[in-house]
């Protein structure tokens, strides 16, 4: 039998009967620049983003941002509140170094930083990535997965057909074949599922085919 283990760790999980995306009221924030005098920031339209810092002695160490939305493609120079208050609103701490963060959204950003540290202005493109919803495997009893695995491969100087991963001892000869029907039980997120070999891999791709086991229940009869 199969330990159990996290999914999408080692797995991509496909899946014949629909997978339910898990939500979350808690926003992804992805910090682009800490507070420098040097440092300029470019974002496109409909960027939300906030400033402040998660540690404010002036409000007793708790978190202090702003969190604003831009409408229109925006530069915030400089990136600091030392000598001049670039934003469109009051320094959230004053006196403390604060950073600048940006909303992760369903769709990539890109927001332009230029640094003029060295006297020559350099800019880089910054990819703010999106948000890729969770997916949890769907516990009815019937339903069914496939499970693929990839990106596995065999240590330089390995024989030709070495092993590149084994759910279960590997038998001394014919290995695929005799996987092949091979059932075991795959626990994932604590769903139960019932599984078999699907194929010989191919360039370290190979697949389980999986059930959700249906249950049945027995009545008896009393007078």
């Amino acid at each position: 039998m199969l330990p159990s283990f996290r999914k999408l760790s080692l797995l991509a999980v496909i899946s014949s009967a629909p997978l339910f995306a898990q939500t979350t009221s808690t926003p992804t924030w992805f910090t682009v620049a800490h507070e420098d005098s040097a440092i300029a920031v470019t974002l496109p339209a409909g960027t939300t983003y906030r400033w402040g810092t998660p540690t404010c002695a002036g409000a007793n160490n708790s978190a202090t941002w702003t969190q604003y939305t831009v409408t229109a493609q925006t530069t915030i120079s400089p990136l600091s509140n030392a000598s001049v208050n670039p934003f469109p609103f009051a320094d959230p701490c004053y006196g403390t170094a604060k950073e600048l963060d940006v909303l992760e959204t369903s769709t990539v950003q890109t927001v332009s930083v230029s640094n003029s540290s060295s006297g020559t202005p350099t800019t880089v493109a910054m990819v703010v990535p999106s948000i890729v919803p969770a997916t949890v495997v769907s516990a009815t009893p019937g339903s069914n997965h496939t499970l693929t695995f990839t990106n596995f491969t065999v240590a330089p100087g390995s024989s030709q057909n070495a092993l590149m991963f084994a759910f279960v001892n590997q038998p001394a000869n014919n290995a695929n074949n005799i996987w092949e029907g091979t059932q075991m039980n795959l626990n994932i997120d604590g769903v139960v599922l019932t599984c078999s070999y699907g194929q010989t891999y191919t360039s370290g791709v190979f697949t389980l085919s999986c059930t959700v086991p249906v249950t049945t229940t027995t009545q008896t009869a009393s007078n």
